[in-house]
């Protein structure tokens, strides 16, 4: 079995994975993924992203019907390539409710989303399957230009000490790594490859027709490749510590936000009996605090509902495995379901799959408690 086929076994194996819940809802699966590019690259887009799996399926169906693949133009290629970085800075720091939009159509998370809820958009399933279509001409379109996801993990990878290495006096210069590589690089042109764009797929060694010259190993350490390990290393880290920081206090700023008209009326024992027949969801539960679950974006969410007179006063969330940004902004749902003593309010634009979640939880809270 060829290098290639074994890797599509890893990889339909991670799609099944995905199913189950593994990747999205076990987060020592995710840092253990991250380590593992820090140290030796993305291994992640090219043996188990569900949507790169999907790409290299309509690549294969392309090779089957004898479909010439095309190879962007390198004078294109050097600028396009830093657009899905572009894209990932957006999604960190952009509050526009026009981009939240935007990037709730994300090919990736959405095909995540179908494997593992069974339910996308409309619009959401033709931008993802035009997408992967584009494949049966293109090698990994969405991966080479769109996908932040990727871009997060290369530039992870940019210092790993584990890598492709090509040897200079061996190689005959023959530029078949180069034709192979999915993403585009230049292999022949790299002693040690520690381009972002690189996915690990290996497809430029087993393509090498020379023994031992692109090979996969622990790369020479001189000073300069500590240096430069040293310092791309603790950039990942302070940018990561600061945006979980950042994602903190917005999460924070979102939950403490939550005291309302109705919140207040119950504490200070104001509602009259008129007022009392116009409750909502909460009408005829007793005083406590109620757990229930929805669906997420990645997997469940856990809320914790607490009524008192009958009216919903608090709501937490106990456990979610959503990305915190789009999460963060289904939060002031939160504020809406206490102002209007309901669950059936609009979803939040840009965070449909966390607002569903959140509302579904809600509303589970409240049946479970005789609603």
């Amino acid at each position: 079995m060829t290098l290639s086929n074994k890797r599509l076994v890893v990889q339909l194996g991670a799609v099944a994975l995905t199913i189950l819940g593994f990747f999205t809802s076990f987060q020592i699966t995710t840092l253990v993924l991250m380590v593992a590019t820090l140290f030796a690259g993305t291994f992640f887009c090219g043996w188990v992203c569900p949507y790169g799996t999907l790409q290299d399926l309509f690549s294969r169906l392309g090779k089957y019907l004898g479909i010439k693949k095309r190879k962007m133009p390198k004078e294109i290629q050097s600028y396009l390539k830093y657009v899905r970085y572009i894209i990932l800075v957006l999604v960190m720091v952009s509050t526009s409710d026009l981009l939240f939009t935007l990037f709730s159509y994300d090919p990736h998370g959405n095909f995540t989303a179908l494997l593992t809820t069974g339910s996308v958009s409309a619009l959401g399933l033709l931008i993802l399957v035009s997408i992967a279509a584009a494949g049966v001409y293109f090698e990994r379109p969405f991966c080479n230009y769109l996908c932040y996801e990727g871009a997060r993990h290369g530039l992870i990878s940019l210092a790993r000490p584990i890598t492709i290495q090509r040897n200079n006096h061996s190689c005959v210069n023959c530029k078949k790594c180069d034709k192979v590589c999915p993403m585009n690089i230049e292999v022949s042109k790299a002693d040690q490859l520690r381009s972002g764009q690189c996915i690990n797929c290996f497809e430029c060694v087993q393509a090498c027709p020379v023994e031992n010259t692109l090979t996969y190993g622990v790369a020479p350490f001189n000073k300069k490749a500590i240096i430069r390990y040293i310092s791309a290393t603790a950039i990942v880290c302070v940018a990561g510590i600061g945006y979980m920081i950042y994602n903190g206090v917005a999460s924070d700023a979102a939950v403490e936000e939550t005291t309302t008209v109705a919140e207040m009326a119950v504490l200070e024992n104001t509602l009259t009996e008129a007022e009392l027949a116009l409750l909502g969801d909460a009408k005829g539960i007793d005083d406590g605090v109620y757990t229930g679950s929805g669906r997420g974006f990645r997997g469940s969410i856990t809320v914790e509902v607490t009524v008192e007179s009958q009216m919903i006063t608090d709501i937490t969330v106990i456990s979610s495995n959503d990305d915190a940004k789009w999460f963060n902004r289904a939060l002031t749902l939160i504020d809406e379901i206490i102002d209007g003593q309901s669950a059936d309010i609009s979803v939040v634009s840009g965070a449909t799959y966390s607002s569903n979640g959140i509302l579904d939880a809600v509303k589970d809270a409240l049946e479970g408690a005789g609603a």
